[in-house]
């Protein structure tokens, strides 16, 4: 220990008795966009004194009276040389290298030159984003990055998104990315108690997206590894925008506006409904209970359900600052009303992004989000009690009100009416996200940096049933409260080292990480309420209480080294080895390297007549990642559990005859580990016609095995399964992205540019324990050789044109068609492709803006109709798609003939199983920026103001309310599902952006 004090002392020793006698500072700015460039290495010419630019592009370094001249080199620009003189402050502006990729891109704890990155990386700009407004920053993803699959649960107003990262590779665990924000890996999935059926939560809309500045997703194993057993479906790196030293800029944008349903339920009228029930009870040999459909009422349950929803959205920032402190401050308040009423959704947020240089060599830093949402919910999403669902249930010839003034009930089913109007369920959510850090640069190119992360959530969810619906009358009033607390997190301390020696440049690092997630939450239960006026738990006259708590940790070593050689051969070498407390005790520790090479064509010798091509580069890595996220905390422990019931199990309910008692719960596996996924990239990039068009082009190979499965085992176990590591499942695909420049016109004239992706993704079991069915009525089938989302139906091929009976494929071959065996795999909800295009002009201050999304090949269950094309069975209202029956011989159709006999419960036919596929114009953006002659006048130095739309046009064969809807019940085993889910809106709105 004395040694090393002693080397570090005469280390310290050593800078101080360095002559330096003034301070030298400046910005580093890219000549083209005028932004501050980072990682700039800036050196005294022929010495070894130098630093290297910040996140904004700051440098300061001290040199000694004499001067010299500094040297200004950074990858993707050309070197500057300036003499030092007697200035003190000096601002230089570098220019593109015109022969190279120049964008700096956020990777894994640090950033790089686009040229260098050997992995496969899609950035979305904060300029690609800016004037698109979106209430969550996760949608803002969607068809913007080749192979990212990005999809809506629902249409609810704060709801969950689906994210996936080139296909999924978990059964049991979780498929969504690992999301980091300004470096800190948040909580980023549902955490609601009270699901209400299918609908879900976003943790990710806690962030403003107009804090963001670029979005980086980590796609193959040499960008991902440095994430280790976290990393395996893919990784979003968050960064957020920070000040600058510049005079400060306050910026304040507004939009509002409406929104609407694209296309409602399509049912049938009263007179329709009596006539079709009339149909039915005939060909069941019964009479016609209706004797005069065309007097009957007609009730459209549709009208208390929807309405046009308000939007609108205030931010405000104020940006700025100085050599030594740079910040940025920004509030939110963001309000979104749902097309069915009673659901809205409202953000209040506050982030502070500072930046401090207390004196040379030394930076801290901090930044900081804290977000309040309230939303008002109400039951929807995969469950047949509400109020979407009983607007398309409730017979049309049936009133809103009975004649003594109660809501009209049909049977369980929940008048929607009753539903929007007694509905009272809330969520409010408390959330801090900080970040701290300190940086020291110990030498030119050497630095190291601490930082402590938190991720902090309160949620708070309250449900009151009042008399006046089911669950509430049948208990005189039922009431339910939780509190849920998350708490993360993490302490990271990076040691990183940039260099070059001659034709060598080395970008390395290395790093430890810890990271604890304690989790608890209590709930309280209450019945027989004294009156309605009476909500709170306390007033119940039966009340139940519970609580649960949870935590797990990580610690973690990692290290990356980046070589270039000439700026034409390169090398990336990744290594994570992370140890879980999850992980069985025989598997603690897990080890994720990966590696990566890189060719820059474009640089050799033989590619310099080639005038035409900018950019030629060929990668291809290699290596490992893990999904931890399938193995709950104490999966690989032993565990009792407490409160038996009279029958022996361990259900949570009633103590048998009250009194305590344990019994095992769990078998233990110390063998248990992470789900394991290996893939190979290959990959192109290209820049054409002074980087006019840019190409890149990937394909990918994704073996993920050790998938997390309940196996069966002995029954002399006591239990029926154990959770073991067994499955394997792969992902392989190509992803094409195309960036093109048509029109460069300059400021007055005509700017056209186009991106455009399109990717493949092809999903497969290739190993499984024995092949198992899930969802309601078995309608998903997973086996080996086939894809994940494989619906298991009948399959129907027709209607026999003389009976009106369905026909079935007889898939055993023995002659017959028999619903209990003759089922099989008829389709995916895999899309055959995926994507996006966009659209960007400018011309003289005007803007358009124009993104299609698009998804082809994916079939999607339109489960509403199993239940409401019933032929007569249900007495429940019809969907219009009951027309087609069959009602005469010679009649072709798929829809059969009205009897009980062709419409039983036990059948699944493949009908109900349509083309999924769409384009849509997701956004539309029409804006208008004042000139910098009237700006002057009225003292601003921005303002453009705009009229957008969302949802605008939809194209597609699809018959449900939206194709784009992902799952029912939000779970990882079911997608491609539209089961009473509220769609997503179209929305038109206006907004006004300004800066002075």
């Amino acid at each position: 220990m004395k040694q090393i004090a002693t080397v570090l002392i005469l280390i310290f020793s050593a800078h101080l008795l360095q002559a330096q006698d003034r301070i030298l500072k400046g910005i580093v700015n890219s000549q083209e966009e005028n932004t501050g460039i980072p990682g700039v290495n800036v050196v005294l010419k022929g010495t070894s004194i130098g630093t290297t630019t910040d996140a904004n592009g700051a440098y300061q370094l001290s040199i000694s009276t004499k001067g010299g001249t500094l040297v200004f080199s950074s990858i993707g620009f050309q070197n500057k040389e300036v003499v030092v003189g007697n200035q003190s402050k000096i601002d230089v502006a570098l220019v593109t290298d015109t022969k190279i990729l120049s964008e700096v891109i956020v990777t894994g704890y640090g950033t790089q030159a686009q040229k260098t990155i050997t992995g496969s990386i899609a950035s979305v700009s904060g300029k690609a984003i800016e004037n698109i407004p979106a209430p969550s920053s996760d949608q803002l993803l969607q068809g913007r990055a080749a192979g990212v699959q990005v999809s809506a649960n629902s249409g609810t107003p704060g709801g969950g998104m689906m994210v996936r990262v080139r296909g999924t590779t978990s059964i049991n665990g979780s498929s969504d990315p690992l999301y980091v924000v300004d470096g800190i890996p948040i909580q980023s999935g549902s955490l609601s108690a009270i699901g209400l059926g299918g609908s879900t939560t976003n943790p990710i809309a806690d962030i403003n997206p107009a804090d963001i500045a670029s979005m980086e997703i980590l796609k193959d194993a040499s960008a991902t590894a440095i994430y280790g057993a976290r990393a395996a479906n893919g990784v979003v790196l968050i960064t957020t925008k920070r000040g600058a030293n510049k005079k400060a800029k306050i910026s304040f944008g507004t939009y509002i506006g409406t929104q609407n349903l694209w296309r409602k339920p399509a049912v049938v009228d009263g007179t329709t409904f009596e006539t079709l029930i009339n149909e039915a009870s005939v060909n069941n040999g019964q009479a016609a209970p209706y004797a005069n459909p065309a007097g009957t009422i007609n009730t459209d349950w549709r009208e208390p359900v929807f309405q046009n929803g308000l939007l609108r959205n205030h931010d405000l920032s104020i940006t700025g600052g100085t050599d030594k402190i740079q910040y940025l401050v920004s509030v939110n308040n963001f309000f979104q009303e749902a097309v069915i009423k009673g659901s809205d959704f409202k953000r209040t947020s506050g982030r502070v992004n500072l930046d401090f240089t207390p004196v040379n060599k030394v930076k801290v830093g901090t930044s900081v989000l804290f977000s309040r949402n309230f939303r008002n919910r109400v039951r929807n999403d995969d469950n047949i009690s509400g109020a979407l669902e009983g607007s398309f249930f409730l017979p049309p010839n049936l009133p809103f009100y009975q004649t003594n003034g109660s809501y009209t009930k049909f049977g369980t089913f929940e008048s929607p009416l009753a539903a929007v109007e007694h509905n009272d369920i809330t969520m409010s959510t408390n959330r801090f996200l900080a970040n701290v850090y300190a940086q020291y640069d110990i030498i030119p190119g050497l630095s190291l940096r601490s930082s402590f992360s938190l991720d902090y959530s309160n949620i708070q969810e309250d449900l009151y049933d009042d008399t006046f619906l089911n669950n509430g009358a049948a208990v005189n009033g039922s009431a339910r409260s939780v509190n849920t607390r998350d708490d993360n997190w993490v302490q990271e301390n990076v040691l990183t080292f940039q260099r070059s020696f001659g034709n060598h440049s080395i970008n390395a690092l290395v790093g430890t990480s810890v990271q604890e997630s304690v989790f608890s939450r209590t709930s309280a239960t209450g019945q027989q309420f004294p009156s309605n006026d009476f909500r709170k738990i306390i007033s119940a006259a039966v009340q139940t209480g519970t609580s649960e708590g949870s935590s797990w940790g990580i610690a973690s070593v990692f290290g990356r080294f980046v070589y270039d050689y000439k700026n034409k051969y390169l090398a990336t070498v990744n290594i994570r080895r992370d140890g879980s407390s999850r992980f069985g005790v025989a598997n603690r520790w897990g080890t994720f390297p990966s590696v990566a090479v890189g060719w820059l064509l474009s640089e050799e010798s033989f590619m310099k007549s080639v005038s035409a091509i900018n950019v030629l580069k060929l990668r291809a890595s290699y290596g490992f990642t893990g999904n931890q996220s399938g193995i709950t905390n104490f999966q690989s422990l032993g565990l009792w559990g407490g409160n038996l019931n009279d029958l022996g199990d361990v259900s949570g309910s009633s103590a048998y005859v009250n009194l305590p008692g344990t019994a095992p719960v769990q078998l233990a596996n110390p063998n248990l580990k992470w789900e394991t996924t290996e893939q190979t990239n290959v990959g192109l990039d290209l820049g054409l016609l002074k980087n006019r068009l840019k190409i890149t082009a990937d394909y990918y190979v994704k073996n993920t095995r050790d998938l997390l499965l309940a196996v069966p085992v002995p029954r002399t176990s006591g239990f029926n399964t154990l959770v073991q590591n067994y499955g394997s499942v792969q992902n392989s695909g190509v992803e094409l992205g195309i960036n093109a420049d048509v029109l460069r016109g300059g400021a007055d004239k005509l700017d056209w540019n186009v991106n455009f992706n399109i990717a493949t993704n092809r999903n497969r079991l290739t190993k499984l324990a024995a092949p198992f069915t899930v969802y309601n009525r078995d309608i998903y089938r997973y086996e080996e050789g086939y894809s994940m989302y494989s619906f298991y139906f009948h399959e129907q091929t027709g209607v026999n044109r003389e009976t009106g009976a369905p026909i079935f494929t007889d898939v055993n071959g023995d002659g017959k068609f028999d619903a209990n065996v003759d089922r099989k795999i008829v389709g995916n909800a895999n899309p055959d492709f995926f994507g996006g295009i966009t659209n960007t002009l400018s011309y003289k201050g005007f803007d358009l803006m124009f993104f299609f999304q698009y998804s082809y090949g994916n079939m999607q269950l339109h489960w509403n109709r199993f239940f409401q094309e019933h032929g007569g069975t249900r007495n429940t209202n019809f969907m219009t798609s009951q027309l087609d029956r069959w009602q005469k011989p010679g009649d072709e159709t798929m829809i059969p003939k009205m009897t009980a006999e062709n419409y039983s419960g036990n059948l699944r036919p493949s009908r109900f199983l349509e083309d999924g596929s769409y384009m849509r114009l997701k956004n539309l953006s029409i804006g208008y920026s004042l000139p910098a002659t009237l700006l002057s006048k009225i003292k601003l130095s921005s303002a453009r103001v705009y009229v957008s739309g969302q949802n605008v046009l939809t194209f597609t064969k699809y018959t449900g309310l939206d194709p784009e809807l992902t799952g029912t019940a939000a779970t990882n085993l079911t997608q491609g599902i539209e089961f009473y889910t509220m769609p997503q809106p179209r929305v038109y709105m206006a907004g006004i952006n300004v800066s002075f």
